[in-house]
């Protein structure tokens, strides 16, 4: 029951709550062997971390979650979906997302399941239509089975008939159902804002809604959370769609003592805080949504403020900073 009191609290980025409810009963699970809830409650912070856009902690739990044979248990398809694509939607690579999702659906034909959160139900067939491999009739397949009641699947299902509807040239029937998803998704801020994210591109394309007031808000919510890669792909949409783009002067607070005094500005900071991973300059350029050209000049740059010999030091440095509390 506590895992999927945490679950909940995570699908809702009630970040606290769900931290509480772990930190609660993790070692309990462990102490009288229920491995399953152990299982559960493990997965569940891997979950919370990648919802945060937080990959380094998700890698770290999904270890100690390998290591108690959740790969062995029905969770796998949480794991692959619910986890680890939506960690991939944050760093702005639907192409992975959509591939572990698929991965999902394979595992589940092997092994079915009354699970519904997976992403089968909800945002796989959401990010197909998006990517144009998924028509009506396959969307209508998925809308009538059972775990598209669920409001977790419901929402992206949503998107999905709206992307479909404004393709088909119905703008108004497409706007109103973005409008509906917006009302239905309060509860669940991190997939309402990433759904309005991704719905953007489409309604741009297609000419209906309204993207640039989507993307806006999109660009908000997760510069004011720290998800920087979609952050960043928001502006750079906004200013393909030559809208104007706020300027966050701010951004210093995020930044450790350590770095701030050494002169390491907001921006550099955004590429510091992705070095644990070890990116190649294209790699960062594409999640920031800026050049690589500048991508190397911010690396010059933290290189010469934070006083480290190479990239790879520069890297590990990261990597330790990462492991101090936020």
């Amino acid at each position: 029951m506590d895992g999927l009191l945490a679950m909940n609290a995570v699908l809702c980025a009630r970040w606290d709550e769900a931290q509480e409810i772990i930190d609660r009963s993790l070692e309990a699970s462990a102490r009288v062997g229920n491995l399953s809830a152990h299982r559960y409650l493990l997965l569940s912070a891997a979950t919370m971390a990648a919802h945060r856009g937080r990959r380094r902690d998700m890698d770290r739990s999904l270890a100690t979650f390998r290591r108690a044979g959740g790969e062995q248990s029905l969770l796998v398809p949480h794991q692959l979906g619910l986890c680890k694509a939506i960690g991939a939607l944050l760093e702005e690579d639907r192409e992975r997302a959509l591939a572990g999702l698929d991965a999902v659906q394979a595992w589940e034909r092997d092994h079915p399941s009354y699970f519904y959160l997976s992403g089968s139900y909800g945002l796989r067939p959401f990010l197909r239509v998006l990517a144009g491999a998924a028509d009506r009739a396959e969307f209508e397949a998925v809308r009538a089975s059972p775990g598209a009641q669920l409001a977790w699947n419901g929402q992206f299902l949503e998107l999905a008939d709206a992307v479909l509807l404004g393709r088909a040239g119905d703008r108004a029937g497409a706007a109103r159902l973005v409008a509906s998803f917006d009302a239905r998704s309060t509860a669940f801020p991190v997939a309402r804002h990433l759904g309005l994210r991704l719905v953007a591109d489409a309604a741009r394309a297609d000419g209906w809604g309204e993207p640039v007031a989507w993307l806006r808000r999109a660009e908000e919510f997760f510069y004011g959370v720290g998800v920087q890669p979609v952050a960043s792909a928001c502006r750079a949409a906004l200013r393909q769609a030559g809208a104007s783009v706020t300027q966050h002067r701010g951004g210093w607070d995020r930044i450790p003592v350590s770095l701030r005094t050494s002169g390491v500005t907001p921006r550099e900071y955004e590429v510091f805080v992705l070095l644990p991973e070890r990116p190649g300059n294209q790699q960062i350029a594409r999640r920031l949504s800026i050049s690589p050209r500048t991508v190397e000049k911010h690396m010059a740059s933290l290189l010469s403020k934070t006083g480290r010999a190479d990239r790879s030091a520069l890297c590990e440095f990261a990597a330790e900073c990462a492991v101090e509390p936020a």
